[in-house]
């Protein structure tokens, strides 16, 4: 059956989801074959989702429409945290060439890219023999590394165009580690440009490990592509608790392993290990949140495809002010819709445009350029951007 995405704002009551619709937490919502029911859509409302999948038929249009199970009438889907392989296969590039193939087929691209894929092999090997032979990290030498990423940048918003040129490794530890450091650390650039550099190395370096706990979970449940169980899922959660259990004992600055706790806690308490609140949360711990819930969204997961960035920061934009601290939050996003500036889109028309400028009072609402056509998707509400073209 295709798909077509629609703004959550136009569904109706019977449409068919054709996909599983996750919240920002990565947690499902909605499985895919869900019919809609008025209360099914205000939750979707409720959880920030700004489009989805629905079912149509060839004609690629018009919405199926389907009778709500006996249950679906009753009561709303349970969250919980799933793995699902996607339904659908993303639609062909376009030939043309866009601000992102010009930028891989650079020469400054392909250096950076071939010190970023050297520094995930050592990474692999540094967590290896901490985890498997209780060796000491040395600090200083992976902290070159990524320090060796980011020399290969001119700065933030270059970081962030290399990083979306890497998109489409699906790894969930290694490659995300790298990431969550080059983002911490621009975070931490922007957000507080006071920082001593002794305090950017600890946060980058906080990055880099949150997620070392990870190499304790059983490969069958971190890399299961099916629909995990609530005790799989509980299982995947004690990681912070390993990250720092592993850390914690290492002569390391003590902010690293209380990131490796925290970084999955929420400043409105909804988080875990602990379910704390705003400045129960140290500022680190905060930043590494922020960049692991970003490149976690915008990159391919075993169990999905990567969500559209765009969408990603109108998650921000509506749930984020309350789960992610603001002095931190706004400032990322600010710059990270900046590397979108020039990328060609797709639109929910499915025509193609180019994104040619920014909405700052609505970052996830840029001003794209279709032909002689300009959309400003601030005030064009029924169209929405459905994926970047790279």
């Amino acid at each position: 059956m295709a798909g077509k995405r629609i703004l959550t704002s136009r569904l109706q009551e019977n449409m068919v989801t054709a996909d599983d619709v996750y919240t920002a937490e990565e947690q499902l919502l909605i499985p895919s074959g869900t019919v809609l029911t008025a209360e099914i859509i205000e939750a979707l409302r409720e959880h920030a989702i700004f489009a989805i999948r629905i079912e149509v038929d060839k004609d690629g249009k018009t919405p199926v429409l389907g009778e709500p199970t006996r249950e679906q009438q009753e009561e709303l889907p349970e969250v919980k945290f799933v793995s699902s392989e996607p339904s659908y296969q993303a639609e062909k590039d376009s030939d043309e060439d866009n601000y992102f193939e010009t930028l891989k087929n650079s020469k400054e691209y392909q250096e950076f890219h071939a010190v970023f894929l050297d520094t995930v092999d050592h990474l692999k090997d540094t967590f290896n023999r901490v985890v498997m032979q209780n060796e000491e990290i040395d600090s200083s030498t992976i902290l070159s590394e990524v320090e060796s990423v980011v020399s290969e940048s001119r700065n933030s918003l270059h970081i962030l165009d290399m990083l979306q040129c890497m998109k489409g490794y699906d790894d969930v530890t290694y490659v995300h580690s790298l990431n969550v450091a080059l983002l911490s650390n621009v975070i931490g650039k922007i957000a507080m440009p006071k920082i001593s550099k002794e305090d950017l190395d600890v946060l980058t370096l906080a990055g880099l490990l949150h997620d070392i706990g990870k190499m304790m979970i059983p490969d069958d449940v971190l890399l299961k592509k099916d629909r995990l169980t609530i005790s799989e899922f509980n299982i995947i959660k004690t990681h912070v608790l390993h990250g720092n259990n592993i850390l914690k004992n290492m002569d390391l600055d003590p902010r690293i392993a209380e990131v490796a706790m925290r970084h999955h806690e929420r400043c409105d308490g909804s988080g875990y290990p602990g379910g704390y609140h705003g400045d129960q949360i140290s500022p680190f711990a905060k930043i590494v949140a922020i960049a692991d819930t970003y490149d976690a969204m915008t990159s391919d997961r075993i169990y999905r495809k990567a969500i559209c960035p765009f969408d990603v920061i109108h998650m921000f934009e509506r749930e984020g002010l309350v789960k992610y601290e603001v002095e931190y939050l706004l400032p990322f996003l600010s710059t990270a819709v900046q590397a979108y500036m020039n990328t060609e889109v797709r639109l929910t028309t499915d025509e193609i445009g180019k994104v040619v400028m920014v909405n700052m009072e609505e970052l996830s609402k840029p001003i794209v350029k279709v032909g002689n056509i300009y959309y400003d998707l601030k005030k064009e509400r029924s169209i929405s951007i459905d994926r970047i073209i790279d």
